[in-house]
């Protein structure tokens, strides 16, 4: 298990700080192929999860690289233009088709992704996602909104809510489609406050949990750190033995000039 724990510059114009925790359990799989990670440029924070899959190490390639591609995309041009962030994800998606092209043992890769944008100074922010890899967003430690998934279960529920359900990790999209078959959604941009915070995480996290769980969950406890670990090891617990591999990230948005680590 790996928890790493990162802090936002603090100054005289910059009055909010922003924390970031982060965590991936590899759970009962032969390896992970989650991938997440957070940077900084600035003013700028920006956090990337994705859970790949296909073929033979072929997922763990595509969730790694669209993370690390996504973020250096970013870090050369920080931005919560909807216009800006969605071509560089058309470019992550491009990336990893090329390398399909390239090497036939990562012809079936693909993954899921989902990454969240704050100005620390703005208070600006903004996330997208592809897939089922979701983005929950919490205001004074309500769960107030999360993204939608891109998977057949989703779209029956909202569109033929009568018949038979198809399994739940069934994907209509995913990075290493053609361009034709990629779906995108990006929210608008929004103002945060100080005690926003939001959970990025694999849906090997979130399918033990209702919406109203991981609210009730969230409101509960004390701070972000407590909130990931416990998410975790309840997940592992409900999963008894079977636990596919599970991720999130934390981003809080917190008052003045602290630390917590």
């Amino acid at each position: 298990m790996e928890l790493t724990i990162q802090l936002g510059a603090c100054g005289e114009s910059r009055p909010v700080s922003l924390h970031v925790i982060s965590r991936s359990d590899q759970g009962d799989r032969d390896e992970n192929q989650d991938a997440l990670n957070h940077a900084i440029s600035g003013e700028w924070h920006v956090c990337a999860l994705a859970d790949g899959a296909g073929g033979h190490q072929g997922g763990q390639v595509a969730a790694q690289q669209a993370v690390d591609f996504f973020l250096e995309l970013f870090l050369l041009q920080p931005t919560v233009c909807r216009v800006q962030l969605l071509a560089m994800v058309n470019q992550v998606n491009k990336h990893i088709l090329e390398m399909q092209q390239l090497n036939t043992g990562l012809q079936d890769m693909h993954t899921t992704f989902c990454a969240l944008v704050v100005n620390r100074d703005t208070l600006q922010a903004l996330w997208l996602h592809v897939g089922d890899s979701r983005v929950y967003r919490f205001h004074q430690d309500n769960l107030v909104s999360r993204t939608r998934d891109h998977s057949m279960l989703q779209w029956m529920t909202d569109h033929q809510p009568d018949h038979s359900p198809p399994a739940r990790n069934t994907l209509y999209t995913a990075l290493g489609e053609q361009p034709s078959e990629l779906t995108i959604d990006i929210s608008d941009v929004y103002t945060v406050t100080p005690g926003d915070w939001f959970l990025l995480c694999s849906d090997g996290l979130w399918e033990h949990f209702s919406d109203a769980e991981l609210g009730l969950i969230g409101s509960s406890l004390w701070n972000q750190e407590s909130f990931c670990t416990h998410i975790h090891q309840l997940a592992l617990n409900r999963a008894t033995g079977r636990a596919d591999n599970l991720s999130s990230m934390v981003l809080f948005v917190g008052e003045g000039c602290h630390s917590n680590g």
